[in-house]
């Protein structure tokens, strides 16, 4: 009889010319997931099994599968038109979106420039603000700083502002002009201090980096409000905002928020700059701003920064960049249908309420397993970090992966959630029901038993 590979593989041909995001294929194989099927919270594989979404589709659907709304808003513009003429023309969903989301940000927010997902807004982010600098008489300010730890995108100018080593350096040599400076990672603090009395240091530096650039050089800072990669998740103190705000503000830096994952509610608020109550004056967003049934992300500006790019045609001002799928009819259309459900609806406050609930069920382990070292995160987007000793935060080795052996066997038992070699993180939809994270902490729980029984000492 043929083995398992064997069997998937006659079953769908396909696997044997794939090639996955992050995953080596020839791994993959051994024991495949394939998705056939989802309701809400839970997706179903090819064996028939149900296995509970704790990861959103990467963070990005929001409101659960087979979501009516936004599949008939679909349905009904593929009944329309599916493609407008970007070069050209505008189309009514595009418009309405634009609307929308210029209604529920602060006032000083005005324009909108919609892409077809999270590293083309960053990319398209980065253009504009080395074009803005160029048109109000500060060409020589073309520099991005980044935090290291954060990801930006996938393609080489939003990559290059990421600072995975992982997922970066294979990559090298990346274009010039972007630096880093460290999180604000306070449990694994690399100045090796304590907050508060460490005078929020890592906000600080930007400082020092900037004149230590050269500010006529610098055009912009961009962080995500929450730190989610392959390599850590950091939640930052909170007057962090206020003081990068600030610096931005004294050398005439762009502020740029990328809500790609922490956008739409996933903080328990629309977006993270609304948790901190500080605003940048670009937002990149993404993932849920189409519940994740269609590729669309957009770039959010403050007025006093799109006026740069109003003028004749003869000026040349207009940002000279575009792309194919941008403001898609149907994209556009999905968007408005979940962004209204987020809005209208009681998604935030069932965040809220279910944050709380996880929160506290995560605290109960780290409570009984000592292996937990820390629980951290904000709204639906909480995780633990497994480490060897609590009191030097000492993680495992990444060759045998605690975590990673967690995440395995919760897979095992029907639950998936995003799982790095450090730190497992969930994010599961904003509709989870105490019953979804109910069943979710369960299962974590009884794979982090499991595991200390049989993992390697």
């Amino acid at each position: 009889m043929p083995g398992p590979t064997q069997a998937i593989t006659d079953r769908y041909p396909g696997l044997n010319h794939l090639m996955m995001e992050f995953n080596q294929m020839k791994a993959f194989l051994r024991e495949p997931l394939v998705v056939t099927d989802g309701d809400r919270v839970r997706l179903r594989d090819h064996t028939g099994r149900w296995i509970i979404d704790a990861i959103s589709g990467v963070a990005a659907v929001q409101l659960g599968h087979k979501n009516r709304p936004i599949i008939d808003a679909m349905k009904a513009q593929l009944e329309r038109v599916a493609l407008t003429l970007p070069l050209h023309a505008v189309n009514e969903p595009e418009l309405e979106l634009a609307e929308l989301l210029v209604a529920i940000t602060p006032p000083e927010f005005t324009t909108i420039k919609f892409t077809s997902g999270g590293s083309e807004a960053n990319e398209a982010a980065f253009k504009l603000v080395r074009q803005y600098h160029h048109q109000t008489g500060n060409p020589g300010k073309y520099k991005i700083i980044s935090r290291y730890g954060s990801y930006h995108g996938a393609t080489m100018g939003a990559l290059a502002a990421s600072g995975g080593a992982a997922r970066k350096r294979k990559f090298e040599p990346f274009p010039t002009g972007f630096v880093h400076i460290h999180p604000p990672d306070c449990y694994h603090c690399p100045f090796k201090l304590r907050y508060p009395a460490c005078g929020v240091v890592c906000a600080e530096i930007l400082e020092q980096v900037i004149l230590g650039e050269a500010p006529e050089t610098v055009a912009a800072f961009i962080a995500e409000p929450v730190i989610l990669s392959a390599d850590a998740y950091v939640v930052p103190p909170p007057e962090y905002f206020q003081i990068i705000r600030r610096i931005c503000d004294r050398y005439q830096v762009v502020l740029i928020y990328d809500e790609i994952i922490t956008g739409f509610g996933r903080l328990g608020e629309l977006f993270g700059a609304d948790v901190y109550g500080v605003y940048p004056d670009i937002l990149t967003v993404g993932k849920g701003l189409s519940g994740g049934y269609a590729p669309l992300a957009a770039v959010i500006m403050r007025d006093a920064f799109a006026k740069a790019f109003w003028g004749e045609p003869a000026e040349g001002v207009h940002f000279n960049a575009g792309h194919t799928y941008a403001g898609n009819p149907v994209a556009c259309a999905a968007g408005l249908a979940a962004v209204r459900q987020i809005v209208a609806g009681e998604v935030l406050a069932n965040v809220r309420r279910q944050s709380e609930r996880l929160r506290a069920r995560l605290c109960d382990m780290a409570a009984r397993y000592a292996v937990i070292g820390r629980v951290d995160g904000h709204g639906l987007l909480q995780g633990v970090e497994f480490v060897t000793d609590r009191a030097t935060h000492a993680g495992f080795p990444v060759s045998q992966s605690f975590c990673r052996a967690v995440g395995r066997e919760a897979l095992k038992r029907g639950l998936i959630a995003r799982t790095g070699d450090h730190v497992y993180v969930l994010t599961p939809p904003l509709v989870a029901t105490d019953a979804d994270i109910d069943a979710m902490a369960d299962i974590l729980d009884a794979s982090i038993a499991e595991t200390l029984e049989t993992f390697p000492s």
